[in-house]
């Protein structure tokens, strides 16, 4: 209890440092932010214009993809701004570098999730918020299911690279299931086999990233199945790490 409440303490310093970390390049730092904002409008024009051609595909319009857009990147930027540690997690384990930070009097786990903050996922996220502003939805319950849908990615994330505490070395597949989860997370559900919706509910949960929270909020419904789903894949990534770390060996012994 003593080594969680030191984490506690410490967490908002934390964050402040990496803040301050990535601030350093401070040309770099909103350069990646404002090209993740450029990047995800120009896609949007360019499905605009595509609905102007097609107002409707299987019940799908502009505006349900805008939102499921909004939930997707915001719960990814979400993630890398709070815990985009999850991302390097493999590289440490790789390279016997998570030896290093074992050896820190503070809980491993929500320490080495929080060791990197990302530009771009905090790009993502203002991205998000800003779009929610514009849609004029409620504000608290998107605020609610863009947590939860990010405790999913987490737990994914976090299940994977875990992996490599098993000697996998999966770092190198860490930027294709994160373009993986993005591309299949900001498409509607309706246009997958039953067999592929299975997968992108389970697997890999792209679902619970875009699609049914953009159809929470819409409803107005369903936020308490998106945060258990959120802790059930946040859990087994955690249990994944825990027995994982438990016969991690750094390599070279």
């Amino acid at each position: 209890m003593e080594a969680w409440s030191r984490w506690f303490r410490a967490w908002p310093l934390l964050l402040r440092g990496r803040f301050l970390e990535a601030w350093q390049d401070s040309t770099g730092f909103w350069a990646s932010i404002l090209a993740r904002g450029i990047n995800n409008s120009l896609w949007l024009l360019v499905f605009y214009l595509f609905f102007l051609r097609f107002p409707e595909v299987r019940g799908f319009r502009f505006e349900d993809l805008v939102l499921t857009w909004a939930m997707a990147f915001g719960a990814l930027g979400l993630l890398q701004v709070l815990w985009g540690g999850v991302l390097g997690l493999a590289r440490l384990a790789e390279t016997g570098e998570l030896e290093v930070h074992l050896a820190l009097p503070v809980p491993p786990l929500p320490y080495l999730l929080s060791l990197r903050l990302q530009p771009t996922g905090l790009g993502d996220l203002l991205w998000s918020m800003g779009t929610l502003v514009f849609l004029g939805v409620n504000w608290l319950y998107a605020l609610c299911a863009l947590i939860g849908a990010s405790l999913v990615a987490l737990g994914f994330f976090l299940a994977l690279a875990s992996l490599s505490l098993w000697g996998l070395r999966v770092q190198s597949l860490l930027p294709v299931a994160y373009a993986g989860l993005v591309q299949f997370a900001t498409w509607p559900p309706n246009v997958y086999k039953p067999t592929i919706k299975a997968l992108l509910l389970s697997l890999i949960p792209a679902f619970w990233l875009g699609p049914l929270p953009a159809r929470a909020v819409l409803e107005g419904s369903g936020l308490l199945t998106l945060w258990a789903s959120g802790l059930g894949f946040f859990a087994l990534g955690s249990v994944g790490f825990w027995v994982g770390l438990r016969r991690y060996v750094a390599p070279g012994g």
